[in-house]
């Protein structure tokens, strides 16, 4: 089990735009699990882990944004009502990482999610894959990939493809930190 992350970047390097809404939102060629990549990029996966903020807006949908896939939150709050009841919920990335490998499911884990939760698994160095999807789009302002003061880290380009509209996927695996860690 490997988790692996396939995210959205504009080319100015943010992962929302200023609303709040994932950047890849702001192409008009996106289709929700159809384009940029992610059919792909899912095939391979068996699990999604996130944040509450990013499992909430799922809840009560009309359509379940991960079927076939188990499902895990990163949360120290007991999941919304409407919660489907197979999904894992744990307050530390440490606990919910235990609780993936102890799972039964087959394929790596895609960590949908934003910058908190890609941080929280990258500190704790269970981050296995860094894939971005680079966006060909100025947004000018959102939430940026990492936080303001996350520690720097060197990445090992394993990958490159174009993908339609001028998108570029970029997977990375990650190396040593700057303070060789």
């Amino acid at each position: 089990m490997k988790i692996k992350t396939h995210i959205g970047v504009s080319l100015d390097g943010f992962i929302t735009s200023p609303d709040g809404l994932p950047a890849v939102l702001s192409m008009p060629t996106f289709e929700p699990g159809r384009s940029h990549g992610l059919p792909e990029f899912i095939a391979g996966c068996g699990a999604v882990v996130m944040g509450r903020n990013t499992f909430e807006p799922a809840v009560g949908a009309p359509h379940w944004p991960w079927p076939g896939l188990r499902v895990f939150v990163l949360t120290t709050r007991p999941l919304p009502p409407g919660s489907p009841e197979d999904v894992v919920s744990a307050p530390t990335p440490e606990k919910l990482l235990e609780l993936m490998r102890e799972a039964d499911f087959d394929g790596d884990v895609h960590l949908v999610g934003g910058q908190q939760t890609i941080e929280a698994f990258r500190r704790i160095h269970a981050l296995d894959s860094f894939g971005v999807v680079l966006l060909p789009i100025l947004l000018g302002e959102g939430m940026r990939l990492t936080p303001a003061g996350s520690p720097p880290q060197y990445l090992r380009l394993e990958s490159t493809r174009a993908l339609e509209d001028g998108a570029v996927e970029h997977t990375y695996t990650l190396a040593a930190d700057v303070a060789g860690r």
